[in-house]
């Protein structure tokens, strides 16, 4: 087997097939969940929660004279995304309109609600790009058991 067919094939034990929203609560098992192809795979990483906001990894493996090379795109869902603009424009409307209104408190509280939540929201999408990325890499690269 070429560099290319060993990480595919190690990339495959290393990923449930199933849609990429999903429940499935990973007890035991891969903690990835999506698609392996010829040479492409669309992946995520299995969570005990509904999470919206876990990162969408598309990568392609490409063969080299000395293995293979893994190159990886990170996006997130058009759902969550759409949602999370809805959000700070919405909030940032409403506060825009409730200064003029003189409602001084209320509009700050606006103006923090929409930029706290979306923060935390991407600061838990960076963590979990990290957490992909490594169970990626470690999948391609642990030499597998004959």
């Amino acid at each position: 087997l070429s560099g290319g067919e060993q990480a595919l094939t190690a990339l495959r034990k290393a990923v449930v097939p199933g849609p990429l929203f999903a429940l499935d609560r990973p007890g035991t098992g891969p903690t990835l969940r999506g698609t392996v192809g010829a040479d492409r795979f669309t992946v995520v990483r299995r969570a005990q929660f509904l999470n919206s906001f876990t990162p969408v990894v598309d990568g392609v493996v490409v063969p080299t004279e000395t293995g293979a090379q893994v190159q990886m795109t990170l996006g997130m869902h058009l759902i969550p995304l759409v949602t999370v603009l809805a959000w700070v424009f919405t909030t940032l409307f409403l506060a825009i309109w409730t200064s003029r209104l003189e409602l001084g408190s209320v509009s700050m509280s606006l103006v923090l609600v929409s930029i706290v939540a979306p923060a935390l929201a991407f600061v838990a999408y960076r963590a979990d790009v990290e957490t992909v990325v490594h169970e990626i890499s470690l999948a391609v690269t642990t030499p597998s058991a004959p």
